[in-house]
């Protein structure tokens, strides 16, 4: 199975004196220097040599020489990948250079940096949620077992893993069995709850694994559904748990927003929808925030 986890090259800058830890390549060769990691309200960029000006969504990447500008009752939070942070009040304008805001009016404010700030670089365009496999019917005309999770395009944390899929209205019981690459048996449970903690050491950091769920009928032939899903690299899973201990003491919308941009990246969705969710609770009202959890199918878990 091809990992689709992310289409994202990560990259971790460290606070002073610390150094950098890259999993890829720099957001340099693309120009894009500051993502945006809050929004509420209207804002717009204008690259350099551009007419035209681009309204800016939540995880928009802006480019060194942008002219950033922000409505009426807006508010806008950027985040260069040195880890500055800069906030836009309304009718402000900033534009970027390469680590820092070169010029700005109106109500602008520096924020305090990020120590951990992850870098993401598409590979393949913006992030979009992978193919849902959904519950694959191998035998029985009559029925399938949905929504299993992790599926094609998630991924785990590899001492976190959690299989949970849509039960049967008649069924009691359910087998749930892991396998690798090679088809070797990693797990083999019987339960009657929809959902299989994975203990940890079943499955390894950065491997591709598939499972499936199989009722347990009598009299009939098993309804069974199959799902494939990879694990995060040990490195990924330190970077990813680096930053949620930094973001967890800061109670800032910002950051946890980064943090869940971070998540998707790496195909950890469901604890981006659990980020989000947080980030939401700060700030209720925020459409942005809602529409990304829609995109990346978090009113399904």
């Amino acid at each position: 199975m091809s990992r689709k986890a992310g289409l994202f090259v990560l990259c971790i800058l460290f606070g002073a004196g610390a150094g950098h830890f890259c999993l890829g390549w720099s957001l340099e060769s693309e120009g894009k220097v500051a993502i945006v990691c809050f929004l509420q309200g209207i804002a717009s960029s204008q690259e350099p040599g551009r007419a035209e000006r681009k309204d800016l969504g939540l995880f928009d990447w802006i480019s060194s020489g942008s002219a950033v500008e922000t409505g009426p009752g807006a508010k806008l939070v950027i985040a260069f990948s040195n880890g500055s942070r800069y906030e836009l009040g309304e009718k402000a304008t900033v534009v970027l250079g390469e680590a820092e805001v070169s010029s700005q009016s109106g109500p602008v404010k520096k924020l305090e940096a990020v120590a951990v700030m992850p870098q993401m670089l598409s590979l393949a365009g913006d992030f979009k949620p992978g193919s849902r496999l959904g519950g694959i019917r191998l035998r029985s005309s009559k029925r399938t077992i949905s929504n299993l999770y992790p599926n094609e395009g998630d991924a785990v944390l590899a001492d976190q893993a959690v299989l949970t899929f849509d039960p049967l209205p008649d069924i009691e019981r359910y087998r749930v069995e892991i396998e690798d690459e090679q088809g070797r048996d990693l797990l083999s449970v019987e339960t009657s709850v929809p959902r299989v903690i994975v203990s940890p050491g079943i499955i390894k950091p950065g491997t591709d694994y598939y499972w499936q769920v199989r009722a347990v009928e009598k009299n009939e032939l098993s309804t069974v559904s199959y799902a494939a899903f990879a694990t995060v690299t040990e490195e990924e899973a330190g970077l990813r748990n680096a930053f949620r201990a930094q973001v967890s003491q800061s109670q800032d919308t910002a950051n946890l927003l980064l943090l869940a941009r971070l998540e998707m990246a790496l195909g950890l969705r469901k604890e981006a929808c659990d980020t989000l969710k947080e980030a939401l609770s700060l700030s209720p009202e925020n459409k942005e925030i809602r529409e990304a959890r829609t995109e990346i199918g978090c009113e399904q878990k």
